[in-house]
This record gives structure tokens, C-alpha cells and sequence, in this order.
């Protein structure tokens, strides 16, 4: 199966995320960035992908305040197991109260504001909801 860097959800995404059985509780999302050698901000500013999505996931925490708590963020260095050509530049892991609490933020007018950092820095991700059943 191929994998696909996206930067939006589709509505069967969201609808599934919102609905998902686990969805009331808290929601772990591992995070695979690539961002974009250089930012494409409307006004042209002169920074890279990776600043400028470092300034949106500053502005998303706020936004959240208790309900987010990064656990993990890092570089992507190497395949240990598996094998690709660059697709992801950073990793990160971020637990949400819930789904809806993940969704409400990130349609809040706050969110609007920032949103324009994550769209100049970031080439695209996969966004991956998990759940804690602690199956390991």
C-alpha cells in the first residue's frame, strides 16, 4: 500500500475521527512531518518550512492549553526497519483530552490565525489517531 503526505483531512477522515468508538477518550496522535525546504508565505518571507511550523505548533499549544500535551518531538534521522526516500523530516507525539477536544482546537478562530504557518512550512504528514489499550 503507498503512502500519501497529506495537509488536510477529508471529510470521511474527520467524520471517522469524530465517531471512532475510542473517541471520547484521550486520543495519542503520532505525527510524521515533511516540511518544506522554504516557507511559501503569501508576503514572501525568506524562512524555512521547519521555522515556520515550529511557529504554528508554538501557537496550537497555547491555543489548547491543558487539553494537549506533547509527549515526544524529534528529528527523523534514519530507517532502523524499512526503507523510504526522505518522506518525513520530524516526529512527534501529541495526546489529546479526546477527538473532539483535538477538533474543536483546531477549528477555533485561534486556530485560524496560526493555520498560516503550518500551510507555509509544512509539505505534508500523516496523522495517525491511536488509542491507550496498552496492547504491548
Amino acid at each position: 500500500m503507498a503512502t500519501l503526505n497529506a495537509t488536510d483531512p477529508t471529510p470521511e477522515q474527520i467524520k471517522a475521527f469524530l465517531s471512532h468508538a475510542k473517541a471520547g477518550e484521550p486520543v495519542y496522535m503520532p505525527n510524521l512531518l515533511k516540511f518544506k525546504d522554504k516557507a511559501t508565505y503569501k508576503n514572501g518571507e525568506d524562512i524555512s518550512g521547519r521555522e515556520a511550523y515550529s511557529r504554528y505548533a508554538e501557537g496550537f499549544a497555547k491555543i489548547n492549553g491543558a487539553k494537549t500535551e506533547t509527549i515526544f518531538g524529534g528529528n527523523a534521522n534514519v530507517f532502523m526497519i524499512g526503507q523510504g526516500d526522505g518522506e518525513w523530516d520530524a516526529v512527534a507525539l501529541v495526546k489529546y483530552d479526546s477527538a473532539q477536544a483535538m477538533f474543536d482546537a483546531a477549528s477555533s478562530d485561534a486556530y485560524r490565525e496560526i493555520h498560516k504557518h503550518r500551510r507555509a512550512g509544512l509539505e505534508g504528514q500523516l496523522l495517525i489517531s491511536c488509542d491507550n489499550t496498552k496492547i504491548f
